[in-house]
């Protein structure tokens, strides 16, 4: 076998490979024999006729191709093993010549990563200090989803911050281009809808209707894809005008939110929360910026095989997610007019890129001799079940294969982390003025503890940041680290837990994303 080499872009490597003659009379035999037992040639026993009889019978080019089949995968195999080849997809191979045989074959490989000098990246460390102002601000937006909404008896315009209850018909050219909205409720400068409608309604007092155009540009990103380029008729009713009747903030509403004693205690715990938070989506900052900017003055070429698995894992992830929100990919694309073939398209760049990253963190990894050893994870193991009032329960859990493979992607993730934040900052670390967890408290459990305030004002924090209403929909949030840490871990364990308090997936939260 003479076999010829030749690296591709896009990490692709094609092989000529051709028999020897020795090697292709041996398998023209082999052919012969395996032909001759399904032929019937009088006088001869099945498999027993003289091979020009059986070329007479089936044609000599029948032969020919029955040998050319056993002995190309043959040839294929050896020489991948000859050239050290691994290919990570299926080879595309054309031959070039029947007898002896030879042929091409181009098959995907494992890319080459060089990721460059990456011990010279730099990524400042961010502030996560927080004002009094962030307190304040976080208090007014609890207090707004403990109060109640309240007619507005006077005939008047709204202002921002009020609530409207509206009808609303769209025609595009005389016809009806969506379903009629009757009794939609709007916060306007909260909730999202388009500069036009808000800018419309806040003109308008109790009880009008009024038509109007309005025409979107194509590349207009602050509306729904559905209405990108078009020019639309309105016909809006206002409805009624509610204004928020804000609840006194003093020591019981501070008592129902926050589970506090008092209004300072609350505001305490609050900027606890705030601190937190902030030094999580800042070290998330910093690790992407980090990701980002090392892979990108890193070589590699990826092999479109590659990407084409990295953008099903992210439409499976995405179909995930949505079915999280109880949601379907299906309505999703319909909402965004959108088919599936170009929500591919839309998403690969950014696959791509993710994919990109992973496979320089990992090399990175490997550079820096990332790893986690079996004396590593029972360290871990003993640190979480000491923390835990069910220490013995927690060891248990910890032997099954799959949660200590967990924990194994858990622990890797994090000192991959930590490294690449010590090469890119120095050793200043992510964040200043970072929040630091307090000491443990032992205490007796009573079911109705301080752990639980937290969970309760996060609750409201999630509820007062989220929109009242949509004009598109959206996919749920996805952090692009995790991803790529994960991905890297997986080379450790196991997909790291996002259960697990003391992995940078929770301690960062944001890393919780492509």
């Amino acid at each position: 076998m003479k076999v010829t080499v030749e690296r591709l872009p896009e990490s692709q490597v094609q092989l000529d490979i051709a028999a020897d003659e020795a090697e292709f009379a041996q398998a023209m035999d082999r052919a012969y024999k395996a032909v001759a037992k399904g032929v019937q040639v009088p006088g001869f026993r099945p498999g027993k006729a003289p091979r020009q009889l059986v070329e007479q019978r089936v044609g000599h080019e029948t032969i020919v191709e029955e040998a050319n089949r056993v002995l190309m995968d043959k040839l294929y195999r050896d020489a991948l093993r000859q050239e050290n080849v691994q290919p990570i997809g299926d080879p595309v191979a054309d031959i070039t010549e029947f007898e002896p045989l030879a042929f091409r074959v181009v098959v995907p490989v494992y890319p080459t990563i060089d990721p460059g000098d990456y011990a010279s990246v730099r990524v400042e460390p961010i502030d996560a200090a927080i004002a009094d102002t962030d307190v304040e601000e976080t208090i007014e937006r609890l207090r707004r989803n403990a109060s109640e909404w309240v007619d507005v008896e006077e005939t008047r315009q709204p202002v921002e911050g009020e609530q409207v209850v509206i009808d609303l018909k769209v025609t595009e050219d005389g016809e009806q281009f969506q379903e009629p909205v009757e009794g939609a409720t709007f916060i306007l400068g909260e909730s999202n809808i388009f500069d036009g409608l808000r800018e419309q309604l806040m003109e308008m007092s109790t009880g009008e209707t009024r038509e109007f155009d309005l025409t979107f540009g194509d590349d207009d990103e602050t509306v729904s894809p559905a209405i990108r380029g078009k020019s639309l008729h309105y016909t809006a009713t206002l409805n009624q005008i509610k204004t928020i009747d804000l609840v006194e903030l003093d020591d019981e509403f501070a008592k129902k939110v926050g589970n506090a004693e008092s209004v300072a205690e609350l505001r305490e715990q609050i900027a606890s929360d705030l601190h937190r938070e902030k030094t999580a989506s800042a070290r998330t900052s910093v690790v992407n910026e980090a990701l980002n900017k090392v892979a990108d003055q890193a070589a590699i070429e990826l092999p479109p095989v590659m990407v084409d698995e990295s953008l099903e894992d992210e439409v499976k992830q995405l179909r995930m997610r949505l079915s999280q929100n109880r949601e379907t990919l299906e309505n999703y694309l319909r909402a965004n007019n959108q088919s599936l073939a170009e929500l591919r398209e839309e998403i690969r760049p950014d696959a791509a890129r993710r994919l990109r990253n992973t496979l320089v963190v990992q090399e990175i990894a490997r550079r820096e001799n990332i790893v986690v050893t079996d004396q590593d994870v029972l360290a871990e193991i003993e640190k979480v079940a000491a923390g835990s009032e069910n220490s013995e329960a927690i060891r248990g859990l910890y032997q099954q294969d799959q949660f200590r493979g967990m924990l194994r992607g858990d622990l890797f993730e994090r000192n991959l982390t930590d490294r690449l934040i010590d090469i890119v900052t120095e050793g200043r670390g992510a964040v200043l003025n970072g929040w630091v967890a307090p000491e443990p408290v032992v205490a007796e459990s009573t079911g109705t503890g301080e752990a639980d305030a937290d969970g309760v004002i996060e609750a409201e924090f999630s509820d007062a940041s989220a929109p009242s209403e949509t004009t598109t929909a959206t996919a749920p949030d996805e952090h692009p680290a995790e991803a790529e840490l994960a991905a890297a871990a997986a080379v450790a364990g196991d997909t790291p837990d996002g259960d697990n308090p003391e992995a940078v997936t929770v301690e960062a939260k944001v890393i919780a994303e492509n």
